[in-house]
């Protein structure tokens, strides 16, 4: 995944996970912007101007031994086409943990691709970074991220009331989470 501070790709049997670029434009504002993604994220409707910066900034980023965090193109190898991203946010080495996020275009929703992609993520932290734990949170009202995550392995660990300000209005949260003996007991490869 990291090799001399170049973010390489990653396939899986459907998907390629890759850095995001300025072609992805408008699928990015595609999905950031259904209104189905917007009800459980802290975020208004992206503009194109912004888009067009995180899309590059996102092409740069580097993952290090200090805290930082990249996010990655979902790319849908067979309609050829970005329908997601995931959010992969490393905290400093001597922490040895980190924390994950994903969203996925509505219309590939329920398919799998979202437990593909995370899943290869997940073999990349637990594996060649070696982490200890890795982390998730959701809003309560959303049950596919919590149907996903516990379909990873992950369990419930807390539950933060009010922490999450969605609309103007304060939403609860759940905190999900793995640890790497536990991915990979689960998994062995």
């Amino acid at each position: 995944f990291i090799k001399d501070s170049n973010m390489e790709t990653i396939t899986t049997k459907r998907l390629k996970l890759r850095r995001m670029a300025e072609t992805d434009l408008q699928d990015f504002l595609d999905y950031q912007n259904h209104p189905n993604v917007l009800e459980y994220l802290n975020d208004d409707p992206i503009t194109e101007e912004h888009a067009l910066r995180f899309l590059a900034q996102q092409a740069i980023a580097e993952l290090t031994d200090q805290r930082c965090g990249i996010t990655l193109a979902v790319h849908h190898l067979e309609d050829d086409k970005m329908i997601g991203h995931i959010m992969l946010s490393l905290w400093a080495k001597v922490l040895n943990q980190g924390e994950i996020g994903f969203v996925i275009h509505p219309d590939y929703q329920r398919k799998g691709y979202a437990v593909e992609g995370v899943d290869a993520i997940f073999n990349y932290c637990f594996t060649q970074r070696e982490l200890h734990r890795m982390i998730a949170k959701c809003d309560i009202r959303n049950t596919a991220s919590m149907g996903l995550m516990e379909r990873l392995g992950m369990r419930r660990e807390g539950h933060f009331k009010k922490s999450i300000l969605i609309r103007n209005q304060w939403q609860d949260e759940y905190l999900y989470a793995i640890l790497g003996e536990e991915w990979k007991m689960l998994n062995p490869r």
